[in-house]
C-alpha cells in the first residue's frame, strides 16, 4: 500500500493511507432515510480531490464534522460523471499529532529569487520617500520574513506559502510593463504602489497547517490594514509630502476597482488605476491557470461554473493550439 502518495500523483486504484485537511464536507440523508453518506474535498499541499464516505455512523458524523484534518485510509475510484478521480474512504479518524507542515502547498518557485527581485525594484525607485518607504519594510527582517511565508490568498489566486511574493513580484512586473507603454504613468509611484499594495495580507491570513483569515482579516481585511500600515510607516519618514502620502494611500484603498469587489474607495488617479488593471490580471490569470492545472487529468471541455468569473471555463484549448500547430510543422 501506497501510504505516502501526492493528491497530484494519485492514479485510478491507488490505496492510500494517509493525513488529509478536509476543506468541506456536506452530508446527506438516503432517499430511504435510512443512512447518511458523507462527500468530502479533501487536500494535501499537492491539490485537492472529491472522496466519499458511505453509511456514516452517528458517532464518527460528529466527529467527522469536528475535524480539521484526518487521517483516511480508502482507494482511488472514478467519479460516474464527469470522469474525474474521486477517493471512497474506507476509514477515517483523527490525524496524529505529528507536524502537519507537509499538507501546506508552497509557490514552486524560489522564494530567495522572489525577494531578491523584489529588492532589485527597490533599488530602481528614484523617489527618496518611496523608496525609503519601501525599504522600512523589506529591509525589516521579521515583516521580510512574514512576507516570505504569506499566501496571497485562501482560495482564488496564489493561494499558498510564498504565494504573496508571487503574486506581488508579477503585479510590479506587469507594472513595469504599463509603464513602458504608458510613459504617462509615474513608474516609481506605481512600481511601489505594486510592492506594496498587498501588505496588509500578512496581517489578514494566518498559515497553521491550513490558510485561514486572522481576525482582523475578517473584520477589517487587507486594504484598510494594508493602509493602516503604510500611515504608520510613513509618519516616521522626515518631511513626507503629505500630498504624496495621500494619493499613495489612494491607490492602496482602490486597489480592488469596484465597490463590489470590497474596494473602499474607487481608483481615481492614473496610477491607481493601472495598479487596479495590474492586480486584477495577475490574480484571474493565476487563478485559471491554477483551474486548468486541477482538471488536467479530467476528460471533459468545460469547467463548472467559476464564481469569480460568473461563468464555465473551456479547458480544451491547450490541445486544439498544439494539433493545429503540428498540422503547420508537417
Amino acid at each position: 500500500m501506497n501510504n505516502k502518495k501526492k493528491i497530484i500523483d494519485l492514479s485510478l486504484g491507488d490505496r492510500i493511507n494517509q493525513v488529509f485537511y478536509i476543506k468541506e464536507a456536506e452530508f446527506r440523508l438516503r432517499r430511504d432515510g435510512r443512512a447518511v453518506d458523507g462527500f468530502l474535498k479533501i487536500s494535501d499541499s499537492s491539490g485537492e480531490i472529491e472522496a466519499v464516505y458511505w453509511d456514516i455512523a452517528d458517532k464518527k458524523l460528529k466527529q467527522i464534522e469536528k475535524m480539521q484534518f484526518a487521517q483516511i485510509e480508502g482507494q482511488v475510484s472514478k467519479k460516474k460523471s464527469g470522469g474525474q478521480m474521486q477517493l471512497s474512504i474506507k476509514s477515517i479518524g483523527e490525524a496524529p499529532d505529528s507536524s502537519l507542515e507537509g499538507l501546506i502547498p508552497s509557490t514552486k518557485l524560489d522564494i530567495e529569487q522572489l525577494m531578491q527581485d523584489i529588492d532589485s525594484k527597490i533599488a530602481t525607485i528614484k523617489n527618496q520617500y518611496l523608496r525609503e518607504l519601501l525599504l522600512s519594510f523589506f529591509g525589516d527582517p521579521i515583516l521580510r520574513e512574514r512576507f516570505k511565508k504569506a499566501p496571497a490568498a485562501k482560495k482564488l489566486h496564489q493561494a499558498y506559502r510564498g504565494g504573496l511574493a508571487e503574486h506581488t513580484l508579477n503585479v510590479s512586473r506587469i507594472c513595469e510593463s504599463i509603464c513602458h507603454i504608458y510613459p504617462q504613468v509615474n513608474r516609481d509611484f506605481l512600481i511601489s504602489a505594486a510592492l506594496l499594495h498587498d501588505i496588509g495580507k500578512i496581517e489578514e491570513y494566518q498559515l497553521d497547517g491550513i490558510i485561514e483569515h486572522t481576525d482582523e482579516g475578517k473584520l477589517i481585511g487587507h486594504i484598510v490594514i494594508g493602509t493602516e500600515m503604510v500611515t504608520e510607516k510613513i509618519k516616521q519618514i522626515k518631511d513626507f509630502p503629505e500630498d504624496l502620502a495621500i494619493m499613495f494611500k489612494h491607490a492602496l484603498l482602490s486597489h480592488h476597482g469596484k465597490f463590489e469587489f470590497g474596494s473602499p474607495k474607487l481608483p481615481s488617479i492614473l496610477p491607481a488605476i493601472a495598479l487596479f488593471y495590474a492586480d486584477d490580471t495577475d490574480a484571474k490569470l493565476n487563478g485559471i491557470v491554477s483551474l486548468k492545472e486541477q482538471n488536467k487529468d479530467i476528460d471533459k471541455k468545460w469547467s463548472e461554473r467559476v464564481w469569480w468569473l460568473d461563468r464555465p471555463i473551456y479547458l480544451a484549448e491547450h490541445n486544439i493550439i498544439e494539433e493545429s500547430t503540428e498540422d503547420l510543422a508537417e
